[in-house]
């Protein structure tokens, strides 16, 4: 039997910890997630998903404020003597002398070394990826530095959004764990090499400001909401492509967004169809009566925008919106 103890809090860690439930070679000794927090506009205490999926399979769970200064924690983790500690989206990073107490295997959400950080799956689409995946690793004092134990990969659709490659990449991987589990003793321990993309090393914290698209701008500027890392900043073409996958990477939060008569309209629904053009006006070009969607032209090819929700008001179809707004075919979002 494999003694383990599970580190998880949102709803992306589901998926393992009922695969680890459910496998009869595994056996669970606790849960520990964060703690208890206000969500929504009416600020209601919830506990966080893995929580309610432990208690209701009678297993012990901790939710330290921090975990590195709990020592009657930490105490109780060395007397039971697991063989692994396990961590998939569990939001505190562990200090060396959790470290020290067993092995610990992370369930990362990107082909590491690419997209090292807490943000990967958006950052991947934000990237224009057309592969996505998982490693499982050895954690080590770094952020998603560690030996690689394995991989599992995945295509990433064209439409899929932050919200259902999570959804594929949490079942996918909740395979993997178990897989890495069961066959530890056989898996040879691989470094990590230098990712060849400088740029797709880091996958910070969304900002809440990352959707903004300036349609005067030749490019999107894209920052990290960390405060440590005020130097980073990918820049892309201000494309139909480029835009797509920021609305995409960014559903359901923080969102794409552009400014209006000085309100946020944001990008419910979009799409990019890839068309040989030399239009850099970045104009509307067409709007269609049958979806009430709207075409962007673009130097790569139409955006085209199905689904906006104007600042206190109900998501809409695109034309409807440019009516309100007065725009035709020809006006530009500026």
């Amino acid at each position: 039997m494999i003694k383990i103890v599970f580190l998880g809090t949102p709803d992306f860690a589901l998926n393992s910890l009922k695969k680890l439930i459910e496998n009869q070679e595994i056996q669970i000794e606790a849960v520990i997630t964060q703690e208890d927090k206000p969500v929504g506009r009416k600020q209601i205490i919830t506990a966080p998903p893995v929580k309610t999926l432990a208690l209701e399979h009678n297993i012990k769970v901790f939710q330290p404020a921090n975990i590195n200064k709990d020592l009657e924690l930490l105490n109780w983790l060395k007397e039971i003597k697991a063989d692994f500690l396990v961590t998939v989206a569990y939001g505190q990073i562990l200090r060396s002398e959790i470290l020290s107490i067993a092995p610990v295997i992370n369930l990362h959400a990107s082909l590491l070394p690419d997209f090292r950080g807490p943000a990967p799956i958006n950052w991947m689409i934000i990237h224009g990826e057309k592969t996505a995946g998982l490693t499982t690793m050895l954690s080590d004092a770094g952020i998603d530095t560690g030996d690689i134990l394995l991989k599992a990969s995945t295509a990433l659709d064209d439409n899929d959004t932050a919200e259902t490659l999570g959804q594929k990449l949490s079942e996918l991987g909740a395979d993997l764990l178990t897989k890495t589990l069961i066959e530890f003793s056989k898996i040879i321990p691989e470094k990590q090499k230098t990712s060849d993309s400088h740029v797709k090393q880091l996958a910070p914290f969304m900002d809440k400001n990352l959707g903004l698209i300036d349609f005067t701008k030749d490019h999107l500027q894209l920052k990290s909401a960390n405060k440590k890392q005020t130097d980073f900043l990918v820049e892309l073409e201000l494309n139909a492509s480029n835009i797509h996958n920021l609305a995409r990477a960014l559903k359901p939060w923080p969102q794409a967004y552009f400014m209006y008569d000085n309100k946020k309209i944001i990008l419910e629904k979009t799409a990019f169809v890839e068309k040989e053009t030399q239009n850099k006006k970045t104009e509307i070009t067409k709007i269609n009566k049958d979806d009430g969607s709207i075409n962007m032209a673009f130097v790569d090819g139409e955006l085209i925008i199905y689904l906006v929700k104007p600042e206190g008001k109900n998501t809409m179809k695109a034309s409807d919106w440019l009516n309100g707004a007065r725009l035709n075919i020809g006006s530009t979002l500026i």
